[in-house]
C-alpha cells in the first residue's frame, strides 16, 4: 500500500519584469517631452494661445524630465547598487536638472519674445 503524498507541486512566483533606470531616463528625457513637444507645436500661424501651449508644453516635458532623475537615483538606492554607481546616478541626475531648470528659463524667455512678436505683427495689421 503507498501512502499518499503529503507534498503538492507549487508553481514558482512569476518575477515581475522590473523597469529598468535606463529605461526610466530615456523615456523621461528623450521620447516624453520630445513627444509633448511635437503633440502641442504650432504648425499653424503664431498666436497668443499657441505660444502659451508651446511654452506650457516645453515646462511640463522639463518637469517629467526632472522627475524622471530623481527616480533613477530612488531605483538606483532602492536596488542596492554600489556606492559609486549612487554616487554617479546622483551626478547624472544633477546635471539632467540642472539642464532642465535651464530649458524651464529659456521656455519664459522664448514665450516672451513670441507674444512680443504677436504683438507687434497684430500692431501692424491695424
Amino acid at each position: 500500500m503507498t501512502t499518499p503524498s503529503t507534498t503538492e507541486y507549487v508553481p514558482a512566483a512569476k518575477r515581475r519584469r522590473r523597469v529598468g533606470r535606463g529605461t526610466v531616463l530615456i523615456l523621461g528625457v528623450v521620447v516624453i517631452p520630445v513627444a509633448l513637444g511635437a503633440a502641442l507645436n504650432s504648425y499653424g500661424p503664431l498666436t497668443e494661445d499657441t505660444a502659451i501651449r508651446m511654452a506650457f508644453a516645453t515646462v511640463a516635458g522639463k518637469t517629467i524630465t526632472i522627475l524622471s532623475a530623481i527616480i533613477a537615483v530612488t531605483l538606483t538606492i532602492q536596488r542596492r547598487y554600489a556606492w559609486p554607481a549612487i554616487l554617479g546616478m546622483v551626478l547624472i541626475a544633477a546635471l539632467i536638472t540642472t539642464w532642465a531648470i535651464g530649458g524651464m528659463a529659456s521656455a519664459g524667455d522664448l514665450l516672451l519674445e513670441r507674444l512680443d512678436l504677436v504683438a507687434e505683427v497684430d500692431r501692424l495689421n491695424r
